[in-house]
């Protein structure tokens, strides 16, 4: 008759269970796989169950418990593991890398811009800080902005529409017109993203025009 040794039923049971798992996971996604990183600790309770039916059913007066330390090393190493996806799931580590995984960039148009241009201004002063900007002239006397964006939408959410305040700001002081290409919003972290543009801008040709980088130093 060959001797129980404590560890070799956890294991067992422990493979059977991530197995339903991973099988069930090819239907219902990653919901199974979650459901059991939230019940790894009941593999500490098998494992203590063990040693007591063990030691319930030993007839022998102190009896020595026997392991078997290559199942119990199994079993250690699959807790650390399921530990370490505990901790980053409550800290939402692991929801963002899986977002991130299925993140998908998207290049859209940015939101037309039309501003009439009073006739009484006769400069415009277009600043632009580090985009892509053109400037075009034409005889309608306004100014408007248009162009092109990459965005990235996360797996699950939906894509949120640009406002066009988000990307130019539109103001007149005295008879200067001022056009700010602003930077679009960043996202910084783990899962940093760092949006591009592309915009043309259309003024007026009766207007004298300057156009201002980064650091406001003049470009033409």
């Amino acid at each position: 008759m060959k001797k129980w040794r404590v560890g070799t039923l956890s294991m067992g049971i422990t493979l059977v269970l991530l197995g339903a798992v991973l099988f069930i996971s090819q239907w219902k996604g990653l919901q199974a796989f979650d459901a059991f990183i939230t019940w790894w600790p009941i593999i500490f309770v098998l494992l203590g169950l063990e040693i007591v039916l063990y030691l319930s059913f030993s007839k022998k007066e102190n009896s020595i418990v026997s392991y078997d330390m290559m199942s119990i090393l199994f079993v250690g190493v699959l807790c650390i593991g399921c530990l370490g996806f505990t901790m980053l799931a409550s800290v939402g580590l692991l929801g963002e890398v899986r977002s991130m995984m299925g993140a998908i960039d998207e290049t859209k148009d940015l939101p037309a811009v039309k501003e009439t241009v009073a006739d009484g201004v006769k400069k415009v002063i277009v600043q632009s800080q580090d985009q892509s900007v053109k400037v075009d002239k034409s005889q309608e006397r306004s100014v408007q902005v248009f162009g092109t964006y990459r965005s990235r939408v996360k797996q699950g959410e939906q894509s949120q529409p640009l406002e066009k305040e988000q990307f130019v700001a539109v103001r007149t002081i005295g008879d200067t017109m001022y056009v700010q290409v602003k930077r679009l919003p960043e996202r910084r972290g783990f899962d940093s993203f760092y949006p591009w543009m592309t915009a043309t801008v259309v003024l007026p040709q009766d207007v004298q025009i300057e156009v201002r980088g980064a650091n406001n130093q003049m470009i033409e």
